[in-house]
């Protein structure tokens, strides 16, 4: 019965209390279906035992002879009693609990938020450099150390209870009890009064006070905050060059190294100004990696960072582009000196011990550069010039340096992505893109139906086109964010149909880094998803890890919009970052995907197991939930149920396909 009402099940059979008294806290159960009546073990024991565990389950009595007082079985501990044959009333009671059952868990784990969001904020508050107090019926009931300090005290004993008028000096006072009063009738929630306030020694100071609502312990109050102009522009400072920092190794990040570029090029036309990109990347990190383990390798990083740094100088602007990948603008465009110049720094790194962890490590690089000479050319196509150039010098084995050379005939970088763009354009225009789903199945038996959404281009000859083909195309030639709304409209377009047939799905839409950027993203989805009468929380969006990293601020506006309109986020390609927990402390994504290259021999590599497990042990102590891609066999499915991993994804279980027929319950147990 539960199957067929849609949700996935996993059942225990209990004949007796000492089976109860086991069961409970082995299974952690959603629902229990007592029969009564069972010699077995009494109702009101089975309450009395469900009453002892942290998590209260839903008992549905269920009575075989017709003559149940359904009111003592209540009083005994039963949500509910149904007639042992009246399968159409249980099915509709065991939705009922579930529902029940998903917004009592969701009340516990907002409950322990706000305990830890409690935590935090008076951690937040005891730490601030800015003065903050609370005030209630125009008492102090609590004050941070800048607070105290501000006035000359240093005891809270001292202070507590005391008048926030006694702090306001004679001249002001009347002009301050008049505000209060104003205030206290509620009409603006948020303002700001400039006082002159008098410590307890020394001589009265000019301040602002911002006034907000609060509550302490549980009570309402007023919070005052007077703020420092001196610490918020340091603060400003500190925000401006975290936003142009890695947060791993503290060289330029992507976006600002971007904007370098362009500038660079924009001033190549004068001789002085040409200089050349870099592209570097360590030969074998991935392997490096899984043999050292993920903070070895994140050291490693930090310390080439530094040999980078070492041996640019002041001359060179260094950035961390992405994973291992790391790019330099050097003051260097003849061809004969950039040569030597990649041939010096690929032997200083071949030459250099890292110590990594007490161990010492050598490795080697291979670079590819491309002069930037020309004021015509665009950013996208340097980049891919220099990533051309080190794909050859991969090729050769590693541990060595490219410069480009264009060969004749061949298209640049932006010819290319015109072409793209323009067939691109054609399919949108005559509907030669389609929709793939692939769902995503729970391991623990979760109700519903999730599954990915997947685009492919058709040519005109009816064959399918990857992404992966034309997607950072897409992106450079801007047309990606046209192809996002197209797959978030027709996606929202489909689930509605469907939803009509009575189905409950979730689907899971990746998104592009320009999309991330488009202010108007989240107002334009909250449109189509109110036009199409389809509820909010259907909606997963998903970014990889590097793009959210890349583009941390809007990323996290955009988390907040979809929490607001009650849609949900993935953190997609997950793991391989610089110390990946850190970044949910800006972005709470609800879901975490596991990247792939933990997957790769998962059944043979105790490394990536250990990854797999220490990354979802972690999500989970923050209520994270993890999703496993690229699950191709059983085999690698039983690790995955073993470690924890909430949902798995690959095509063991089903690959990516125009119909959504795949059956949930199989995975039920």
């Amino acid at each position: 019965i539960a199957r067929s009402a849609g949700y996935a099940t996993r059942p225990e059979r209990a004949e007796d209390e000492e089976d109860v008294t086991e069961l409970l806290p082995k299974h952690h159960p959603d629902l229990i279906l007592y029969t009564l009546g069972s010699p077995g073990i009494s109702l009101d024991k089975l309450a009395e035992l469900v009453q002892l565990q942290p998590r209260q389950v839903p008992i549905i009595a269920l009575d075989g002879t017709g003559d149940a007082d359904v009111a003592a079985c209540m009083q005994q501990g039963a949500a509910d009693v149904v007639a042992k044959d009246n399968e159409a009333h249980l099915a509709l009671v065991l939705q009922r609990s579930a529902r029940c059952q998903a917004d009592h868990d969701r009340v516990r784990e907002l409950e322990q938020a706000l305990q830890e969001a409690d935590r935090r904020c008076e951690t937040l508050l005891n730490s601030s450099k800015d003065a903050i107090a609370y005030i209630a019926d125009g008492m102090h009931v609590y004050a941070n150390e800048s607070y105290l300090e501000l006035f000359g005290y240093h005891d809270w004993d001292d202070f507590e209870g005391m008048p926030i008028l006694d702090l306001v000096a004679a001249q002001d006072q009347e002009r301050f009890k008049e505000f209060l009063r104003e205030y206290a009738r509620g009409k603006e929630p948020h303002q700001t009064l400039e006082l002159t306030l008098q410590p307890e020694e020394g001589e009265p100071f000019q301040a602002e006070l911002e006034f907000s609502p609060a509550s302490i312990e549980g009570e309402p109050c007023t919070q005052v905050v007077i703020r420092s102009s001196a610490n918020d522009k340091e603060l400003q400072q500190k925000i401006q060059e975290l936003e142009q920092r890695d947060m791993l190794t503290g060289l330029y990040n992507r976006p600002y190294f971007m904007d370098r570029l362009r500038e660079t090029i924009a001033g190549a036309a004068e001789p002085e100004k040409r200089c050349s990109l870099l592209h570097l990347e360590i030969d074998g990190f991935d392997k490096l990696r899984q043999e050292l383990g993920i903070t070895a390798g994140d050291a490693l990083l930090i310390e080439m960072g530094r040999l980078l740094m070492d041996f640019g100088g002041e001359d060179s602007f260094i950035a961390r582009f992405e994973g291992d990948a790391f790019t330099c603008l050097v003051p260097i465009w003849k061809e004969d000196a950039l040569q030597a110049y990649m041939d010096r720094l690929r032997e200083t790194i071949a030459g250099h011990i890292f110590d990594i962890e007490g161990k010492s490590i050598t490795t080697t690089a291979s670079i590819g550069a491309a002069v930037i000479d020309d004021n015509e050319l665009d950013a996208n196509e340097i980049l891919s010039r220099a990533g051309r150039a080190y794909a050859e010098a991969r090729e050769k084995g590693g541990n060595s340096a490219v410069i480009y050379r264009p060969k004749e005939g061949e298209m640049t970088q932006r010819q290319l992505d015109e072409a793209w763009s323009q067939r691109i354009k054609d399919a949108l225009a005559h509907n030669r893109l389609k929709l793939l789903f692939q769902p995503i199945v729970s391991l623990h038996g979760d109700p519903g139906e999730r599954y990915e959404v997947l685009m492919r281009m058709v040519d005109e000859e009816g064959n399918e086109i990857s992404p992966s083909e034309f997607l950072e195309s897409a992106e450079r030639s801007g047309i990606a964010m046209a192809l996002d709304r197209w797959v978030i409209l027709n996606g929202i377009r489909r689930l509605a149909e469907l939803r009509k047939q009575g189905r409950q799905l979730i689907f899971f839409i990746k998104l592009t880094a320009g999309t991330l950027q488009d202010s108007k993203i989240t107002g334009w989805i909250r449109e189509q998803i109110e036009a199409n009468g389809v509820p909010p929380e259907c909606f997963v969006f998903e970014i990889k890890e590097k793009t959210a990293v890349s583009y941390l601020k809007q990323c996290k506006v955009f988390i907040k919009a979809l929490h607001e309109m009650e849609s949900e986020f993935t953190l997609d390609d997950f793991g391989t970052g610089s110390n990946p927990f850190q970044i949910l402390a800006h972005l709470p994504a609800d879901y975490l995907k596991i990247h792939p290259q933990f997957m790769d021999n998962l059944p043979g590599s105790p490394e990536n197991q250990e990854t797999i497990k220490a990354l979802t042990d972690q999500a989970h102590a923050q209520n994270k939930l993890v999703i496993a891609q690229h699950v191709d066999d059983a085999q690698i499915l039983s690790i995955l149920w073993g470690i924890g991993v909430n949902y798995i994804e690959g095509n063991f279980l089903s690959p990516p396909s125009e119909t959504l027929d795949y059956d949930f319950s199989s995975m039920a147990g």
